[in-house]
């Protein structure tokens, strides 16, 4: 989801075209399904270009962000560079970075983040946190909550007066909550367990995930890590928990970060680095972007994604995508299209009239 602007480049044979048409370059579906899907409340869509509005649909439901979170997590790591509270040039072990790597749980982002930066012994900060967004390694995100500080990284929504942003928490250490209750309450049904971890206030889920990640962090090996309950019924728990907002506090972030008023030079070039690095690994996007950065998410259930670009003429856009409830055909089905409705977006002007009527 790191080069969702770059046409796919993929031979097919005569016999696929119609199928790769369905599946793969529909612009289509993603409006199809937005409006389809409206009235659930459960997916939204927000387009601006040049601060105008081209489509608004449920602006403000609040849905799970799944990694899109983590362009928070870079905005507070880009202030303490500019605060000078952490160097970016200061590095970190790997094995620092492995304490926190949940085999089988990132679709393999972390170890092609680890492959691509030469599988070294250490890496910069400024790397981590490109593993983090670029590649969308876990492992990075929760080491690099543990080291910023979530106090820190949860003043930046209030902030930025993003008012709908829930607190963000380490989201691999809440993977172990399931087993964690289970190992501490002594539950062996799981029906019972599935309606405990239902019943749990925020508050109480989000002070189990803190305890675990101290485990975690302090390298502790406890009987509860020797279990990851990842069928489907503690998946959708667990992304339902997940930190949520709306897309229209997205929208405004990905306005403030387009529109350089905000962030001193500094913050702005470190934030414009992180967030630009996937999209621009693909030179021809060079070629029509001036400035631009994106990231997206997904768990079994969560599709999202939002981004900004100004061009060479100076247009800027700015889009937010969030979906929740997707059955595995639907969210490949928007993934595989999503690449073809973005480049439409951002480069036809027939395309943005037929959706904004």
């Amino acid at each position: 989801m790191n080069d969702l602007f770059v046409p796919a480049g993929v031979a097919i044979g005569l016999t696929a075209i119609v199928l790769w048409k369905i599946f793969y370059n529909n612009m289509e579906v993603v409006m199809n399904y937005v409006e389809k899907r409206k009235e659930k409340e459960d997916v939204s869509l927000i387009i601006k270009r040049n601060d105008k509005p081209i489509v608004s649909i449920n602006p403000h439901s609040v849905l799970p962000l799944a990694s899109t979170v983590k362009v928070i997590i870079a905005i507070a790591f880009a202030k303490q560079v500019s605060d000078n509270t952490i160097d970016e040039k200061a590095t970190i072990a790997k094995e620092e970075l492995l304490k926190f790597y949940v085999e089988g749980t990132d679709g393999g982002a972390h170890m092609k983040w680890v492959r691509d930066f030469a599988d070294k012994d250490q890496y910069t900060l400024k790397e981590v946190a490109i593993g983090m967004i670029a590649y969308s390694s876990n492992a990075n995100t929760e080491f690099l909550i543990h080291y910023l500080g979530l106090d820190a990284i949860n003043q930046i929504p209030a902030s930025l007066q993003l008012n709908s942003h829930t607190p963000i928490f380490p989201v691999v250490s809440s993977l172990y909550i399931p087993s964690f209750i289970e190992t501490s309450e002594k539950l062996t049904d799981k029906t019972v367990l599935l309606k405990r971890l239902e019943s749990m206030s925020r508050e109480e889920y989000l002070d189990c995930a803190l305890e675990i990640h101290d485990h975690i962090t302090a390298n502790e090996q406890r009987r509860y890590m020797n279990e990851l309950k990842l069928d489907i019924d503690f998946q959708k728990i667990w992304s339902d928990r997940l930190p949520s907002a709306s897309a229209h506090d997205y929208l405004t972030l990905m306005q403030i970060i387009n529109q350089r008023k905000t962030f001193d030079k500094r913050m702005q070039d470190c934030i414009e680095e992180i967030l630009g690095y996937g999209l621009y690994i693909h030179k021809a996007n060079r070629n029509w972007i001036d400035q631009g950065g994106l990231k997206g998410g997904s768990t079994l259930f969560v599709f999202t994604h939002a981004s900004y670009t100004t061009d060479k003429e100076g247009n800027q856009t700015e889009v937010v995508f969030l979906a929740n409830n997707l059955n595995i055909l639907i969210s490949r089905r928007l993934q595989r299209n999503f690449n073809s409705f973005l480049l439409n977006v951002l480069t036809s002007q027939k395309f943005r009239e037929k959706i904004s009527a």
